[in-house]
């Protein structure tokens, strides 16, 4: 049987679109395959914008880039005549409210009557969305979780939709609101998510790092501006941008001759005020709602824009945190190579469809305009990928150091009612037992001279008393 071609695919060949779409390939006829997805012959489109552009509204996960892209090049016309013919229907109007939400252009088009009931822009049944804003023209809700200059999507899944209903967030509360020194548990978390967003970037935890802690703890909770974001990077790098990057940006390595080999090309320096003003916007926008669903995207987004010369990537991971609600360094560590393709999953499209060039200074130039491909992107895998992250913090890790924080507070206490050890002298004694299984190595006793051997098996016995909840767990 011969293959047909419908909605997204179909447009995408019709008006030659570069596009790329999380979608599988929608299609009558033809073989299985994992990046297809075949039709029965009644759902076969007539060949025309509006019959494709109505299959891909109607049966296929929305793909904002290529409505923007189509939306460019088509013939208004026939899309006018298209609404004009069904004004009250659900997806004439959704595609009328894309096309001018999108392209910030009106279509010669009356404003829809009155009368017709309110449909919304998204199926909150199967995406995360914003609060919703009333589009009198269209009759349109506008529950789009960005603005037209930025809005990644996530849907909500099966594994999404397990996650949600795992209630973890409660459980990680839960946790908090019964341990005895919730205070002191949050703040111990929050230092070492952030030398482990230093280890991922394989920088070690030094003054710079002591005050991008501080930094972070000052702007947890509340809402980033640009002013922030430049605050941020100045804390992380010796040399900050005191704005946008103002240079070509590129992340990768280089051949003998010095050659780039980019695996990332960020976005144009001239497109940054825009593409950040737009974040920000769709920062505001979710800074409240669903948490992962708006870390994933907001986070993401940021470090695919790369918008500073340096710092990105803790920025990045910032947000992952803030709108996530869970310091998840740790866990991005231990599944770094995850992490990484969950990364090279959003970059490889816009490297494929980057045009660049090598400057005299061995950076690299773009030729081509490609600020639309920041704009607008499916982060569902990824979104999945960082609710595993916060599972595995929140069952496994976060036991795991609330018993560590109460062993050590019994442990300091002991020791210190029977032995005279300067309160930093014996922080350092708990912590290198801890990490030797509750014994201090040979090599680290020169640190304690001045404690006879008696008192140094009476502190490991403590410890290891102490601390035996804590060293099953770590099993």
């Amino acid at each position: 049987m011969r293959v047909h071609y419908c909605g997204y695919e179909w447009l995408k060949k019709r008006y030659h679109l570069d596009i790329e779409s999380p979608n599988p390939m929608a299609k009558i006829g033809g073989t299985k395959s994992p990046d297809s997805r075949i039709y029965r012959s009644e759902y076969k489109p007539k060949d025309t914008l509006a019959g494709h552009l109505l299959f891909a509204l109607k049966h296929e996960s929305l793909n904002l880039g290529i409505l923007k892209a189509l939306f460019n090049v088509c013939d208004t016309i026939e899309l006018e005549q298209w609404i004009d013919g069904n004004p009250q229907g659900k997806q004439t109007r959704r595609a009328w409210f894309f096309y001018e939400w999108l392209t910030g252009k009106a279509l010669n088009l009356p404003d829809a009557d009155s009368k017709f009931r309110y449909v919304d822009a998204l199926d909150e049944q199967r995406y995360y969305t914003a609060d919703k804003i009333d589009s009198r023209r269209h009759k349109v809700r506008n529950n789009m979780p960005g603005v037209p200059g930025f809005c990644w999507l996530v849907r909500k899944t099966p594994a999404m939709q397990a996650f949600d209903a795992k209630e973890l967030y409660k459980q990680m509360n839960d946790a908090y609101s019964k341990h005895p020194m919730m205070g002191r548990a949050e703040a111990f978390l929050l230092t070492k998510d952030s030398q482990k967003s230093f280890e991922i970037e394989k920088e070690k935890f030094d003054n710079r790092a002591v005050r991008w802690m501080k930094t972070v703890r000052a702007f947890m909770d509340t809402c980033l501006d640009d002013a922030k974001l430049f605050e941020m990077q100045k804390q992380l790098v010796s040399n900050p941008d005191h704005g946008w990057r103002a240079d070509f940006g590129w992340i990768g390595e280089r051949l003998p001759d010095a050659t780039p080999l980019p695996d990332h090309i960020s976005a144009h320096p001239d497109a940054l005020d825009s593409l950040m003003s737009s974040w920000l916007d769709a920062y505001s926008r979710m800074f409240d709602k669903h948490p992962v669903a708006a870390a994933t995207a907001l986070a993401y987004g940021f470090v695919i824009i790369h918008p500073f010369s340096d710092g990105n990537g803790r920025i990045h991971r910032f947000i992952l945190h803030q709108l996530g609600q869970v310091p998840i360094s740790s866990e991005l560590l231990e599944s770094i190579e995850t992490y990484i393709a969950s990364l090279e999953k959003l970059s490889a499209p816009i490297l494929q469809r980057s045009d660049w060039t090598m400057t005299a200074d061995y950076n690299v130039a773009l030729l081509n305009d490609t600020s639309d491909l920041y704009r607008y992107a499916d982060v569902t895998e990824q979104a999945e990928y960082i609710y595993q992250c916060i599972e595995q913090f929140v069952t496994l890790r976060l036991p795991q150091e609330l018993a560590y924080l109460s062993a050590f507070d019994k442990a300091k206490r002991l020791i210190d009612d029977a032995l005279d050890i300067p309160d930093k002298d014996l922080t350092l004694l708990i912590n290198l037992c801890v990490q030797n299984g509750g014994k201090l190595s040979k090599k680290k006793r020169n640190y304690f001279e001045q404690l006879a051997e008696e008192h140094i098996a009476f502190a490991e016995q403590i410890i290891q008393t102490q601390f035996a909840n804590y060293f099953d767990m770590m099993t």
